[in-house]
């Protein structure tokens, strides 16, 4: 408990008197209060400074008169200045502390001339009316007029709402909150209906601040005005129509009077302009006028303005807008082969084009055999939409399995019109050894206690194939068992597996897997890496079925809401009055949240007159990774729920806002109320309530609070509660935000394969970003310190065991370039985590047949002779330490 330490300041003081003929009034402070060691009392302190005389008058009242009991006044103290200082302590009893009385602290020579201060500082409010948007009168049926009360100190006010001279019923007054630099903030409100607001009637709102002696009023009365928005052209018409349609709007009581005028870049503009005007009478319904423009004008930048007139007399009311460019992204192209089980089992293969990251979704696929176009036999999958807000499309070609195995080479090609992006990639049959690895599913980790990493290694004849597992560097043969084909030269599929404990592989390791068709030929490897791997257990909420469900319906649904759990491994049961229910659930697939976690519902209907029964349903919830089991009850009631929902990931990355929403749900919802606070303080900006729409017919009011991305990813608590009246108790629901941490990439720069730059007329550099959060990222890249803007491209963002996120970028230039030695580069920058990073790498002439790039590949990702891997390439991965003296990596990391 704070003590009065203040105190010891002063002490007792030494007795050191100055006489002087002249007066001079002292300066008079009031500090801060705090607690007795008992707590039962409060205590404040006045300190009267730089008068002169010593002998002086100094006494405590309130407005109820003077203090004499509970003062103890300390000896003056003489300063430098030959002027003195003194203080004076009060101790008042913590209930009529807790009454918001008025202290003042006097002090002077002369009964009528003395220097007051009072404790806390009186202050007057400010009165300012809140009155109902247009687009609330238009859109709703109900309305909330407000009196915001600003500045006042202490905290002692009385409001009341009249109309027409009569005092009203159903008045809100706001808990008081404190400002940063003194006194208190509320606003009080007062529900009505739109028809009782626009028949112009006069409301008053009534204030008296009893402390500081101040009262007056502000009076409200509707006034029509116009209320107008613009609708940008969509991306579809864009893109495609290659026309810009801008639409503006305007709801107002008389839409036949209403006249528009267009501006485009401070001209005004005729040309192109419709006006539409409502089929219906009414303000619900609004007035248009489309102004069509060429592409080129719209995202040339300028601004468009919309001004509407409800007469030539009247102000005229605007809205403007111009284009927020949008930058294209070049897709990334991977040519995928036919599966060798295919093209041993089956008259017919087929080559997948897989088209990622573009934007925005304007695709055109083409495909060729040696270079002669193909007009049939191609297919294509839908357009998907991938995390970031790019796209996705996979096209196929089936041809004959001789057609394929004739040696033929055929190519994809990919036009995106967008970003100006024509790509082209090649694939034909090869017989080289291909393996892929796979990771340990989730399902065993967690429930069967093993890790099982599967090694699968494809191509013709693999009897005297062998495969050699590497953790972290070291030769492991224990937990290894490898399936060798049944017969010679008629399998085309060998696989091994390596089983390991879940505690080596949630630790972070790295498993390669090597295959040789014999000791002379070069191995082929691929290998994986495990994230160290933290469980969270599951946070509950167990949601009642709508009021408006159990009363129109025969069945009522219950809700049971998870989210926060790693990995996804969770078991649901329902229970009535304790005994379990088997029948009547169901679940949604478990969704992916922001930060790694997962989230799902689970769902139990019931019939409705079970439920008004008044049973006790429960929902248990099991998560084995993180040992938790956890249990929700419910049962028929008709008072007030409250749940609130978090942002969600793509508003937060993708719009930069962050919008809690809170759903309150009941019986006659007319009149609640729904108020806010953020980290323990009362919110009202940026809170926006959707009231019902008729009373005693919904069961279901909405509210929304948007902030700023920063507070929200600082950690913040955001509490939602709903009151019917002023006089009923509030119910509340509560979220936390996690307060987001970074984590800087990690970069590595892979050179072009040597056999790429040997037989293809390109070369391809790999920029490898991994282990990053959020997914925020950008990468440039040079040429001997020059930028380098074409030729790039990259994957789409991945999400990585762990939260993180990885990615790979590329850079395609001429063989001829590459051989020269230029030194090329790639800058990798992350703003969230405030890092850059650049890596560094040139060609080198040893003369030998060495690659730099790494062997690690994944099943899909064959292009044509990059499987074509020579001893030489291979031998890089073992000697990589004894190159440096060929092979000059260079990197500067800036942080």
């Amino acid at each position: 408990m704070e003590q009065c330490d203040y105190l010891e300041y002063w002490g007792a003081g030494t007795s050191l008197t100055v006489t002087s003929d002249i007066k001079t009034l002292p300066s008079v402070h009031i500090t801060s209060s705090c607690n007795t060691e008992s707590g039962q009392e409060i205590s404040i302190l006045c300190l009267v400074k730089d008068y002169q005389p010593q002998i002086i008058s100094q006494t405590w009242s309130t407005s109820s008169g003077d203090i004499t009991t509970g003062i103890t006044k300390y000896p003056p103290v003489l300063g430098q200045n030959n002027k003195y200082t003194m203080s004076s302590l009060l101790r008042v009893p913590a209930a009529d502390w807790n009454r918001n009385t008025v202290y003042y602290c006097k002090a002077g020579y002369k009964p009528d001339n003395m220097v007051i201060t009072t404790f806390p500082e009186l202050q007057a409010p400010q009165l300012i009316p809140l009155v109902p948007s247009p687009e609330v009168l238009h859109n709703q049926t109900t309305a909330v007029l407000g009196c915001m009360i600003s500045g006042f100190s202490p905290d002692n006010i009385k409001v009341s709402w009249k109309k027409d001279g009569v005092n009203q019923a159903g008045v809100v007054v706001l808990p008081s909150t404190s400002r940063t630099k003194g006194g208190f903030d509320t606003v009080a409100y007062l529900p009505l209906r739109v028809e009782e607001w626009i028949n112009k009637q006069v409301y008053t709102c009534e204030v008296i601040h009893a402390p500081s002696g101040y009262s007056d009023r502000i009076n409200m009365t509707y006034h029509k005005v116009l209320s107008i928005f613009i609708q940008n052209p969509g991306m579809e018409e864009i893109w495609i129509n290659k026309t810009a349609t801008l639409v503006c709007s305007v709801f107002c009581s008389d839409p036949s009077q209403v006249h528009f005028t267009w501006k485009v870049g401070g001209k005004e503009r005729s040309k192109g302009v419709v006006t539409r005007r409502p089929s219906h009478e009414g303000t619900r319904n609004p007035v248009t006028s489309e102004l069509r423009t060429s592409v080129e004008e719209w995202t040339s930048g300028v601004e468009f303005v919309c001004f509407a007139q409800r007469s030539s007399s009247s102000s005229p009311m605007s809205a403007r807008t111009n284009y927020n460019k949008v930058e294209p992204k070049k897709p990334e192209v991977r040519l995928l082969l036919p599966a060798h089980e295919e093209t041993k089992r089956s008259h017919k293969v087929t080559l997948e084009c897989v088209v990622s990251g573009f934007y925005p979704d304007l695709i055109n696929v083409t495909w060729s055999k040696d270079g002669a176009l193909i007009s049939n036999n191609t297919s294509a999958a839908p357009t998907a939409l991938e995390q970031g807000g790019t796209f996705s499309a996979s096209h196929f070609l089936t041809m004959s399995t001789e057609d394929w195995k004739s040696g033929s080479r055929f190519n994809c090609t990919v036009h995106h019109r967008a970003s100006n992006t024509i790509i082209t990639k090649d694939a034909k049959n090869i017989q080289e050894l291909s393996v892929f690895i796979q990771n340990p599913s989730t399902e065993e980790i967690w429930i069967n206690k093993t890790a099982t990493v599967v090694c699968v290694v494809m191509g013709a004849d693999l009897s005297q194939v062998q495969i050699y597992w590497q953790v972290s560097g070291r030769e492991r043969t224990t937990g290894a068992v490898t399936r060798q084909p049944r017969g010679e030269r008629t399998q085309d599929r060998v696989s091994s597996k390596l089983r390991s404990s879940v505690e080596e592989w949630t630790s972070g390791v790295e498993v390669v897997c090597s295959a040789q068709r014999s000791p002379s030929s070069s191995p082929v490897s691929a290998w994986t890496e495990s994230a160290k791997v933290e469980t969270k257990s599951p946070k509950v909420r167990l949601l009642p079925p709508a009021h408006e469900e159990t009363k129109h319906s025969n069945t009522a649904t219950l809700e049971c809401v998870l989210s926060g759990f790693y990995p996804d491994l969770i078991n649901v049961t329902w229970e009535k009055d304790g005994a379990p229910i088997s029948s009547t659930t169901n679940a949604t697939p478990t969704a992916l949240e922001q930060g790694g976690t997962f989230s799902a519902s689970h769902f139990l209907t019931v019939s409705s007159e079970d439920w008004k029964k008044g049973s006790v349903f429960g929902c248990t919830v099991s998560h084995p990774p993180s040992n938790t089991s956890i249990s929700r009850e419910v049962k028929s009631f008709q008072e007030l729920s409250v749940f609130i929902q978090n942002p969600s990931t793509e508003e937060i990355w993708i719009n930069k806002t962050a919008t809690v929403v809170c759903v309150v749900m009941g019986a006659d919802l007319s009149q609640v109320q729904i108020y806010w606070q953020v980290s323990g303080r009362e919110r009202t900006a940026g809170a926006v309530t959707h009231q019902p729409r008729g009373e005693k017919t919904q069961d279901r009011v909405s509210s929304k609070l948007r902030s700023s991305v920063e507070e929200w990813t600082s950690g913040v608590e955001v509490v939602c509660s709903a009151q019917r009246s002023p006089s009923s108790s509030p119910v509340s629901a509560r979220t936390e935000s996690a307060k987001v941490e970074t984590k800087s990439p990690k970069v590595r720069l892979l050179p072009p394969a040597h056999e790429e730059t040997k037989h293809s007329h390109t070369a391809t550099l790999e920029c490898v970003l991994s282990g990053f959060y959020p997914d925020l990222i950008n990468v440039t890249w040079e040429k001997d310190g020059a930028p380098i803007s074409s030729t790039t491209s990259a994957t789409p963002t991945a999400l990585e065991q762990g939260g993180t996120f990885s990615a790979s970028h590329f850079l395609t230039v001429s063989s001829e370039d590459w051989k020269k030695g230029s030194v090329f580069g790639c800058t990798v920058s992350h703003p969230p985590s405030n890092t850059s990073i650049s890596r560094e790498v040139k060609s080198f002439q040893a003369g030998t047949d060495l690659t730099g790039e790494e062997g690690k590949e994944e099943p899909g990702d064959l292009d044509g002779d990059d499987n074509v891997l020579t001893v030489a390439a291979f031998a890089i991965l073992f000697i990589i330490s004894f190159l440096y003296s060929t092979f000059v990596t260079v990197v500067k990391v800036q942080q």
